[in-house]
């Protein structure tokens, strides 16, 4: 089965739908609920996939004590995550805290560097890295300021500031990964993204690429990182996306998304850059022939672009997006996809191709306000 919200939904995941025979549920208000009965046909082998992760309170409300609804409690919250991690990676630092820990927590007691962010959180909202005891009152007030401005934005199953987690800052490259278990636990890689950042402070989700040297550079390891976290955690027929860094001590994984790909549709990524239809590969158990994938993808590097709202303007004050004006800084687009969420700040999600790295860093680079137009506002004058 598959559980929707529609608020952000990809073109293509809707013809997928239209072509597969699963059970679709769509999350609504309360008078549209499901009857619950619908999830008494969950079992440990009932293939499951959301395309949001506020869908998960389904699970939490009509199957708590299903095994989907347990391992993704675990997988979501990234202390708990880090929990099992421990038995894989024992010299990792992490810490969870609630925000008055936070702000009591003795600094010399921290190894700097390191990230703190919500230990149940969404895209790259709350969290920042602090390399050093001198930047971390300004990191955590930061934080507790996100924390405020999307209270009401975002479902407690999505993002919760209830617990905050410090690790260990791992330095490397940063790669995004869909991919399942089969029926079997056998693990199934569906897409793997690169993550581009401008500075090494940034940590937001702009821009994820992919190509040919990209899968070359880090699928082996991602195969290999699956077959030992099967060991861990014994997952069937459920689809995950994951985050990883990779330097010379190998890979160590970020956060892990379960029973869904990459959000907002973009997961579709893989569509453009190698035919991959990930929907269809989850629900009718196959993969990806990856030896063919790579004899046939060209030298092009394939991209996506999440325009966000920046965090210090609020939504409510935005007369209108210039979307065209904003196309017009891609040299090719494969796809434009307006968004129009209420509890998304995303305003577009653009799939481009790019034949240079130093294209996608001028992307990287740009200045999002321009396009945003705000309301006028009334201010009274001074007597």
């Amino acid at each position: 089965m598959i559980l929707i919200n529609d608020q952000i939904i990809s073109p293509i995941l809707v013809k997928s739908l239209q072509e597969l025979n699963v059970p679709v549920i769509k999350q609504g208000n309360s008078s549209e609920m499901p009857d619950g009965d619908f999830f008494s046909i969950i079992n440990e082998h009932q293939k499951i996939l959301t395309n949001s992760e506020s869908c998960l309170a389904l699970l939490e409300s009509y199957a708590p004590n299903s095994v989907q609804n347990r391992w993704s409690k675990q997988l979501k919250d990234k202390g708990m995550f880090r929990q099992i991690l421990s038995k894989m990676y024992p010299d990792y630092f992490y810490k969870v805290v609630n925000l008055d820990e936070l702000f009591n927590i003795p600094v010399e007691e921290i190894p700097f560097p390191v990230v703190i962010k919500p230990s149940k959180g969404y895209s790259s909202v709350g969290v920042y890295k602090v390399k050093s005891a001198d930047e971390w009152q300004d990191a955590i007030h930061k934080l507790s300021v996100d924390l405020l401005v999307i209270k009401n934005m975002y479902d407690n199953e999505v993002i919760n500031g209830e617990s905050i987690l410090i690790e260990q800052w791992v330095f490397g490259e940063e790669y995004a990964v869909d991919c399942y278990y089969d029926h079997n636990g056998n693990p199934v890689i569906l897409n793997i993204f690169k993550h581009l950042f401008k500075d090494e402070y940034d940590t937001s989700d702009r821009i994820y690429y992919t190509s040919k040297q990209v899968i070359h550079e880090i699928y082996d390891d991602i195969l290999a990182f699956m077959h030992k976290f099967r060991e861990v955690v014994p997952l069937k027929n459920f689809p995950i996306h994951f985050e990883v860094r990779k330097n010379n001590h190998g890979i160590i994984p970020i956060e892990m998304n379960p029973l869904r790909f990459a959000g907002a549709g973009t997961t579709d990524l893989g569509f453009y850059a190698y035919g991959c239809n990930v929907y269809k590969h989850y629900f009718e158990g196959t993969s990806p022939n990856w030896e063919e994938v790579l004899r046939q993808m060209d030298q092009g590097i394939y991209g996506f672009f999440c325009a966000e709202i920046p965090m210090d303007i609020s939504q409510n004050l935005i007369k209108h997006i210039d979307h065209q004006s904003f196309k017009e800084q891609f040299n090719q687009i494969l796809e434009y996809r307006e968004i129009q969420a209420t509890n998304d700040r995303t305003f577009a999600v653009v799939f481009f191709k790019n034949e240079t790295m130093e294209e996608l860093y001028q992307l990287l680079q740009m200045d999002i306000r321009p396009f945003i137009a705000l309301k006028e506002m009334e201010h009274s004058r001074e007597r």
